[in-house]
């Protein structure tokens, strides 16, 4: 029956590759600096590589957990390197020379991730290779060959697109799109996507990657620590409580501790719980303008002994772009664990409401309702021949 069986332990592969954690490091002193970060996930340990990197400027990296312990330790392991609204969206709001700088950028950040990884000697495994994105409908395709037509303007490399012969919107695609996609067997989709679900009928394809984000952070931070013990900092099991923003200056209340910076970074992936106090200006809504959502998105998977190539493939579900629906995603990289090398295939999407996402706590116990979904909408598509409950 569903829902009748107990919630699943929440264990995170990626975690379980940082071995030991260091004692904690708690501020237990007033600072003064230029820059605070706030956050130590992949996004606040990347700012605070570049910023120490690219200037001269002086570094407190600010952790209320651990390093890489929210969204970076726990997610399904793919890089990637997209914005979530279409670029068509964006350059109808932004314009054209904006969105295209911004894709552009964000195209980029491989280099970025290549450069971070080679200075700071880390030596976590990286997997890239070409993802994929199913689609079914007329919309699904049009949208992306738009974006396609955005990105040659604009002297951006072109995603690949393919669709089936047996498309029923075949003839709904404009013959100045012909040159943007190719016909080919519905075999080929089928073989692209990895599904047995013929519903599906394009592809999208363009560059993804597999990694343990994780490791990732604690490698560059202890770069940083070691590297720059003149400009750089950081101090863990330390949560913000206040930001009180001035004419030039911003004052961070840690605890009973208090830090002074001409700049504060957040990169808290929308987990804001402390108070932002504007004393320079109109007074900024935090919570209403950083929050992410009041969702969160669950993962499972499974270890094969069997290595297998990576993979990092999503499936649409929802008719339109842009509107509300449930889909699914799965990666496959080479995993590392106790018993030697093996594959590990991770496969999320279904998400669960929270009351205050500022109190989400990563390690909880996935909820049986969130089991379900992973039974009744992802297997069948994905993995027909797998019996339910996912380990």
């Amino acid at each position: 029956m569903p829902g009748a069986r107990n919630g699943f332990p929440n264990r995170s592969p990626w975690l379980e590759q940082l071995g030991p954690d260091e004692p904690p490091r708690p501020l237990d002193h007033d600072a003064e600096t230029d820059v605070v970060v706030v956050g130590a996930g992949i996004a606040g340990v990347s700012t605070a590589f570049f910023t120490v990197r690219d200037t001269s400027l002086r570094v407190l990296l600010l952790e209320r957990d651990r390093v890489g312990r929210g969204a970076s330790g726990h997610n399904a392991g793919q890089l990637v390197t997209y914005f979530e609204r279409p670029l068509s969206d964006l350059v109808e709001t932004f314009g054209f020379e904006a969105a295209i700088a911004a894709q552009a950028g964000i195209d980029g950040t491989w280099e970025l991730l290549d450069t971070m990884i080679a200075q700071t000697g880390a030596s976590v495994r990286i997997d890239r290779f070409v993802g994929h994105m199913g689609m079914f409908s007329a919309n699904h395709v049009l949208t992306h060959l738009r974006n396609n037509q955005l990105r040659r303007r604009g002297g951006l490399e072109l995603e690949r697109c393919v669709v089936s012969e047996r498309a029923p919107f075949l003839a709904e695609l404009p013959p100045e799109l012909a040159d943007l996609y190719e016909v080919v067997p519905q075999t080929r989709v089928r073989e692209l996507l990895g599904a047995s679900d013929d519903s599906y009928l394009a592809v999208l394809s363009h560059t993804k990657g597999c990694g343990n984000s994780a490791l990732l952070c604690k490698e560059v931070l202890a770069h940083l620590v070691a590297a720059n013990p003149d400009r750089f900092a950081y101090a863990d099991h330390s949560p913000v409580d206040r930001i009180v923003l001035d004419e030039g200056r911003a004052r961070i209340e840690v605890g009973d501790r208090h830090v002074t910076a001409a700049r504060v970074v957040l990169c808290t992936n929308g987990f804001v719980d402390h108070v932002i106090e504007n004393r320079a200006g109109p007074q900024i809504q935090a919570r209403l303008h950083q929050r992410i959502s009041g969702t969160i998105g669950y993962m499972a998977g499974f270890v094969e002994p069997t290595l297998r190539p990576p993979a990092a493939i999503s499936y649409i579900r929802n008719q339109t772009i842009g509107t509300d629906g449930p889909y699914f995603y799965m990666t496959r990289c080479r995993h590392d664990g106790p018993q030697g090398p093996a594959s590990l295939t991770c496969i999320g999407g279904p998400e669960s409401e929270v009351a205050d996402v500022g109190h989400y706590v990563p390690d909880a116990e996935v909820p049986a309702a969130v089991i379900d979904q992973f039974d009744d909408t992802v297997l069948p598509i994905l993995r027909p021949d797998r019996a339910p409950e996912l380990g």
